[in-house]
C-alpha cells in the first residue's frame, strides 16, 4: 500500500531487510514454553443441545428450537465467551427436560378390546361378471346385500391394533337350492409395504343355513399381526345354470372383535437406552436405580460420576418412590435433575490449581472436545471406551478415531455448523432478493443453494479431498433445481449428485450460488461485499471498517452504465480508494454472476467487464482466472482455513500466542497433501486443543 503509486519504492533487498526486522519484532518465540490458552466454560449451544439429547435419550425431535438464539463471536455460535445464560433459558431447560423424558420413557399402551362393525352401506358387492354391483331382488329385505354369485368385501382396511387373537364374524342367511345351502369362505388379505395388499387366504369355510328372517352369526378366530387388513366373504357354490332358481346368500354385517390377549409391544429404543436396569429378583428398586442413574449420569456428564453426585440422584429417586410413584416414574425426577445440571449443560474442564500453570486435559475432556468438534454432540460408546482405557491420545488410536468419525453420518453436523457459518449459509434463510429483478427466486431455490454447499463440503470431508478444491474444482453438486439454475441439462429430482462442470465458469465455493447470493443486495450485485467475503473467508485478510459518512450508490433504477462504472466513480473519493483497491477487483471478477448466482453477460444492457488487477500487479479476466490467482495464494488460504477450523474446534477466538500452533497446523496440513483429514489431525494434536492454562493471558 505504501509508498503511494508513482512514488519511489524500496529495492527488493531493502524490503527483505525490513521484512526480516519486522518479522523478528512481532514473531512469537516458539522455542519458549507454549501457551495453549484458556477456553471459557462453554454452554451447549442449540445445535449441540439437540444433538446431545438425540444421542443421550434417543428422541428424534429438537427441543432447543424454542430456546433463545445463540450469540455469535469470531464467526461462530459455539464460542464460550458469548454463550451467555439468560433466566428464561433455565425455564426452557426445565420444560424441555419434561418433554424429553415423557417421550423417551413412554411405553406402548395395550389397546382395549373393541368390536368394529360394518353394515351393508359400508360393504361392496362384486359379481364374477365384473359388474359394479349386484342388483338386490325386488321384494327382498331392504338395506341388505344379497349375493347369487361373486363376493362381498370392505372397501377400506380394518385396523388390527396389535398382534393378538381376533374374531372375524359376519351375520347372514341363505336359501337352499338343489339340496344345498350357500357355502362361503371368509378371506383375508394383509397390507404389504406402503400400499400394496398381499394375496387373499381362506380363514374358514362355513355353510350359511339360517333362514332369511332369522340371520345368524358365523365366525372364525385366529392370531394376527398388527396392521391394516381387508376382509371379504366369497360365495363358493353359486347356481351356474341360467334356467334354475338362484341360491341366495344374504349379508347383514361384518364385525371384527379384538384384540384378545394382545402380545405386549417391545419397549422403544429410547426406553431401552435409558432404563438399563429394573427391579427384579436380584435387584431391589434402590439397587436398580443406582445402576441406571450411574450409567445415565456418566453419559450425560461425559465423564465418570462421583459417588456424592450419585448419592444425591438416588435420594431424589427415593423421594419420588416414597410418594408412591412406580419405578419408571420415580427415576424421572433424578433424570430431570441430570438434564438441568451444569455438568450436562456446560462442557466443564478443570483448571490447574496454579493459575499460571498449564494442564493437559484428561481423556474424558479430550474425548468431549473431539466429539463436539466433529459431531457437535457427546462422545459415543467407542470414544468413551478409549477415554476409560486412557489410550485415546496414542497416535495410532487417535488417527483411527478421527478417520472413523469423519466417515460417520454424524459428521454432517460439521457441514451444518462449521461450513454453515464459515460459508455464511445460515444467512440465506433471511435473504429476500427482489422478485421483480429475480423472478426465479423461491423457497425451493433457497433450500437448494444451501443443500449444494453442504453436499460439496461433505464430499470433501468424507472423501478426504484437498482443501484447495474449496477454491477451485471441475465439479459441483446439484439437484434438479440447481441444475436448472446453472444451465446443466438432464438433471432432475431433489437428490444432490456430483456432476462434471461443462465449462470453467464455476468451481469451488466462491462461484456457488449460495456465496454469490449472500454477498449481493436485493436488487443488484455487490462487488464490495463479494470482495470482502473473499478477503475474510479465503485469504484471511479482512479489510478495515468503511470510512464514516461515505454516500451509498443510488438505487438500481437510477444507475447509469454498469455497476462497475458507478463503482469507479465512487472510488474516486480518496478516503475510499485504499480499501476499494483491495475489495473491488475481487468482486468485479464475479460480475458475470447476478444477485442470485445466475450467469449473465450484460449489466444494464451493457457488456460486463469482469477483469481486474490486484494490489501487487496480478491481473485476471473473469471468474476462472480469478480462481487461478487465488490458488496462487494457497498459503494464505491454508492459514485462513486452519484459523477458522481451530477457532471452531476450541470455541474461542485466537490470540497472538496461538500463531505457533497455527503455523504447525498449516505445516501438518500441507505435508499431508492438503487433505481435510490432515488439517483435522493437526488441530486435534495441537497444544491449544489438548491443553488449557489456568488463567487467560491478558
Amino acid at each position: 500500500e505504501m509508498p503511494p503509486q508513482g512514488a519511489k519504492r524500496p529495492t527488493a533487498a531493502e524490503m527483505e531487510v525490513w521484512n526480516r526486522w519486522l518479522d523478528g519484532l512481532l514473531k512469537v518465540d516458539c522455542n519458549l514454553p507454549k501457551n495453549p490458552g484458556r477456553v471459557t466454560i462453554r454452554r451447549l449451544n442449540r445445535a449441540e443441545y439437540n444433538n446431545t439429547i438425540r444421542d443421550l435419550c434417543g428422541v428424534d425431535f429438537k427441543p432447543a428450537e424454542n430456546f433463545p438464539t445463540d450469540d455469535v463471536g469470531y464467526g461462530f455460535d459455539n464460542i464460550g465467551d458469548v454463550l451467555s445464560f439468560q433466566p428464561i433459558l433455565l425455564e426452557k431447560y426445565l420444560t424441555a427436560a419434561d418433554k424429553i423424558l415423557t417421550a423417551a420413557l413412554a411405553r406402548p399402551a395395550i389397546p382395549a378390546k373393541d368390536i368394529q362393525k360394518r353394515f351393508p352401506q359400508q360393504i361392496n358387492a362384486t359379481p364374477r361378471s365384473g359388474k359394479k354391483r349386484i342388483e338386490r331382488p325386488k321384494g327382498g329385505v331392504s338395506n341388505k346385500i344379497i349375493l347369487e354369485e361373486g363376493f362381498a368385501s370392505l372397501p377400506e382396511l380394518l385396523n388390527f391394533q396389535a398382534e393378538a387373537d381376533y374374531i372375524i364374524r359376519f351375520k347372514g342367511w341363505g336359501t337352499r337350492e338343489g339340496g344345498e345351502f350357500p357355502r362361503v369362505a371368509i378371506r383375508l388379505a394383509e397390507k404389504q409395504g406402503t400400499d400394496d395388499l398381499g394375496p387373499s387366504r381362506d380363514l374358514k369355510t362355513v355353510t350359511v343355513d339360517a333362514p332369511e328372517k332369522k340371520s345368524a352369526f358365523y365366525e372364525v378366530r385366529g392370531h394376527f399381526k398388527e396392521g391394516g387388513k381387508r376382509i371379504s366373504i366369497h360365495l363358493l357354490n353359486p347356481v351356474e345354470a341360467k334356467d334354475k332358481p338362484k341360491r341366495l346368500f344374504g349379508l347383514d354385517t361384518i364385525e371384527l372383535e379384538g384384540p384378545i390377549d394382545p402380545v405386549p409391544k417391545p419397549d422403544t429404543a429410547s426406553f431401552k437406552m435409558l432404563v438399563t436396569a429394573q427391579p427384579d429378583a436380584s435387584h431391589s428398586p434402590m439397587q436398580a436405580a443406582e445402576k441406571l442413574l450411574g450409567n445415565f449420569a456418566r453419559r450425560a456428564y461425559r465423564r465418570p460420576v462421583k459417588p456424592e453426585e450419585l448419592r444425591r440422584l438416588v435420594k431424589l429417586f427415593t423421594l419420588a418412590e416414597q410418594q408412591g410413584e412406580p419405578f419408571v416414574n420415580a427415576i424421572r425426577l433424578p433424570m430431570k435433575a441430570v438434564l438441568c445440571s451444569p455438568h450436562f449443560l456446560y462442557r466443564i474442564e478443570d483448571d490447574p490449581k496454579d493459575p499460571s500453570a498449564v494442564r493437559t486435559l484428561n481423556d474424558f475432556e479430550f474425548a468431549t472436545r473431539l466429539s463436539y468438534f466433529l459431531w457437535s454432540t457427546m462422545p459415543d460408546a467407542e470414544l468413551f471406551q478409549h477415554a476409560a482405557a486412557g489410550d485415546l491420545r496414542q497416535p495410532a488410536v487417535l488417527e483411527a478415531q478421527v478417520r472413523r468419525m469423519l466417515k460417520d453420518e454424524k459428521v454432517r453436523a460439521l457441514s451444518e455448523n462449521f461450513a454453515g457459518q464459515w460459508l455464511q449459509l445460515r444467512n440465506i434463510a433471511g435473504l429476500t432478493p427482489d422478485k421483480g429483478y429475480y423472478p426465479k427466486w423461491d423457497d425451493d431455490l433457497k433450500k437448494s443453494m444451501v443443500g449444494e454447499a453442504e453436499a460439496y463440503f461433505e464430499f470433501v470431508v468424507q472423501n478426504d479431498r484437498s482443501i484447495l478444491e474449496f477454491i477451485d474444482s471441475d465439479y459441483a453438486f446439484v439437484n434438479g433445481r440447481m441444475a436448472e439454475h446453472y444451465g446443466i441439462p438432464e438433471i432432475y429430482g431433489k437428490r444432490f449428485r456430483k456432476v462434471q462442470l461443462p465449462d470453467s465458469r464455476r468451481g469451488g465455493i466462491i462461484t456457488m450460488a449460495s456465496t454469490l447470493t449472500v454477498t449481493s443486495n436485493p436488487t443488484r450485485t455487490s462487488p464490495v461485499k463479494r470482495g470482502k467475503w473473499i478477503l475474510e473467508n479465503v485469504l484471511g485478510t479482512p479489510p478495515p471498517p468503511p470510512a464514516p459518512d461515505v454516500p451509498e450508490l443510488p438505487p438500481t433504477g437510477q444507475l447509469k452504465g454498469t455497476l462497475r462504472q458507478q463503482m469507479e466513480q465512487h472510488r474516486a473519493n480518496p478516503s475510499c480508494a485504499v480499501c476499494h483497491a483491495k475489495l473491488d477487483p475481487l468482486g468485479f471478477g464475479l460480475e458475470n454472476f447476478d444477485g442470485i448466482g445466475g450467469w449473465r453477460t450484460t449489466d444494464n444492457k451493457k457488456a460486463i467487464d469482469a477483469s481486474g488487477e490486484l494490489p501487487g500487479g496480478a491481473k485476471f479476466n473473469g471468474p476462472a482466472e480469478l480462481r487461478k490467482i487465488l490458488l496462487g495464494k494457497a498459503d494464505q488460504f491454508r492459514s485462513c482455513f486452519a484459523e477458522k477450523l481451530l477457532t471452531f474446534a476450541l470455541g474461542r477466538g485466537l490470540e497472538y500466542y496461538d500463531k505457533c500452533a497455527l503455523d504447525e497446523i498449516v505445516k501438518g496440513g500441507k505435508s499431508g497433501s492438503d487433505r481435510f483429514t490432515a488439517y483435522v489431525l493437526a488441530v486435534v494434536k495441537s497444544d491449544p486443543f489438548q491443553k488449557r492454562k489456568g488463567k487467560r493471558t491478558e
